[in-house]
């Protein structure tokens, strides 16, 4: 038993805000119809660089768990089918530009009317409405007006950059995950569907907690500050002989270790530095104090000592080395899947349940590759009914 097995989904997201949310309730169990385009499908199937059996490892690497179906949505004879996709489904997800819905007859009021049950989630850019509502976005752009790139980057007088995984993105689709899992709950005690309206902007500003509250009641605008934190100090990835650690210290009890660590004990005691609040205060003095001791010796080295010390700290992994770490190994982190016969690897899912483990990965399927078993399972459609589909142009 799987923790959602019996949930059917109707996946008609492209790219990653939509794919990545449906991927993780695919592992969780939920059966994944994924509707894509004829021809073409998920437009992210065409990235380049890289590409394996005429499969493209962007889309790979946010599809696995999914059964692929192609439908013409522009047809009546293609709307006609996914209205009985969707009779049979609870959930319904999509990212389209506002308006989109409407011109496929789509929208969760058209969708309700077929299904009362299901859960429509919609993933836009700002909102369906509003004074950005028709404008295109990605990523990026939902990365600078969130507040977020402002924040990102080396200190100020260098250009504002974006973070290095697609938060804007992931973040709509970790929203869009709470929102149709508790629209789940909701109507297995009332029978009653709903629609879960999520937006990129809304989901990266979020989670800036802490730098809103600083503004909205000190008027702080908060500022790059590299690897550095707004209120805690030491909190920054430090250089040494050969790379970078990362060393945190959120109380005095970490402060006093770091001390003993590097043996700076005439620190502890130094007025400047003997509290947070000192610290803060005379943060350029202390890094610099840091930065130098850091410098005579090796990450290796580092953490050795400053693990011994019992020092929160880290080395600032390259993705190379996140694959051999031994946490990351020893948490099954490192899936592989059989993508027609070559063994790919990635990250899996961190979710660990004691009762409904994740017990299986299966690599995104070729475009249109369940047509017959889903339209046969769901619709009665026989294999001539599916031939003929496709000779017409619908799948």
């Amino acid at each position: 038993m799987k923790s959602l097995e019996g949930i059917r989904v109707i996946d008609v997201t492209t790219f990653m805000s939509g794919p990545f949310a449906t991927m993780v309730l695919g592992d969780l169990g939920a059966e994944i119809i994924k509707i894509e385009q004829v021809g073409a499908g998920d437009s992210s199937r065409q990235i380049p660089p890289y590409y394996h059996d005429g499969e493209n490892l962007y889309y790979v690497s946010l599809n696995r768990n999914k059964k692929s179906v192609t439908l013409n949505l522009n047809t009546d004879k293609g709307k006609e089918i996914l209205y009985g996709l969707v009779k049979k489904a609870d959930v319904f997800i999509d990212n389209f530009r506002p308006g989109v819905l409407i011109k496929l007859g789509a929208t969760y009021e058209r969708l309700r009317e077929i299904n009362p049950k299901i859960i429509c989630c919609s993933i836009t850019a700002f909102g369906p409405d509003g004074p950005y509502g028709k404008r295109p976005a990605y990523d990026l752009t939902v990365q600078a007006m969130s507040g977020a790139m402002s924040m990102t980057g080396e200190k100020e007088g260098r250009r504002p950059l974006r973070l290095g995984v697609p938060m804007g993105d992931l973040a709509s689709s970790m929203w869009a995950l709470t929102g149709i899992l508790a629209a789940l709950h909701h109507r297995e005690k009332t029978g009653e569907g709903q629609l879960v309206d999520i937006a990129l902007l809304d989901s990266l500003a979020a989670f800036i907690t802490y730098p809103a509250l600083y503004y909205s009641y000190a008027g702080e605008v908060a500022k790059p500050l590299g690897s550095g934190h707004q209120a805690v100090v030491p909190f920054d990835a430090f250089k040494t002989k050969d790379y970078y650690v990362a060393v945190c210290c959120g109380n005095e009890k970490f402060w006093q270790l770091l001390c003993d660590a590097l043996e700076l004990k005439e620190l502890k005691s130094d007025p400047k530095f003997s509290t947070l609040g000192d610290r803060l205060k005379n943060k350029k003095e202390l890094n610099a104090i840091l930065n130098d001791v850091f410098a005579r010796k090796t990450n290796a080295e580092w953490l050795v000592i400053l693990d011994k010390a019992g020092v929160p700290c880290g080395p600032v992994n390259t993705i190379d080395k996140v694959f051999e770490d031994p946490a990351i190994q020893h948490r099954d982190m490192v899936i592989s899947v059989d993508h027609f016969g070559t063994e790919l690897q990635f990250f899996g899912n961190p979710i660990k349940m004691s009762a409904t483990p994740i017990s299986e990965y299966r690599t995104p399927p070729r475009l249109g590759a369940n047509n017959e078993e889903v339209l046969g399972e769901y619709l009665g459609f026989s294999a001539q009914d599916v031939k003929q589909l496709k000779e017409e142009g619908i799948l």
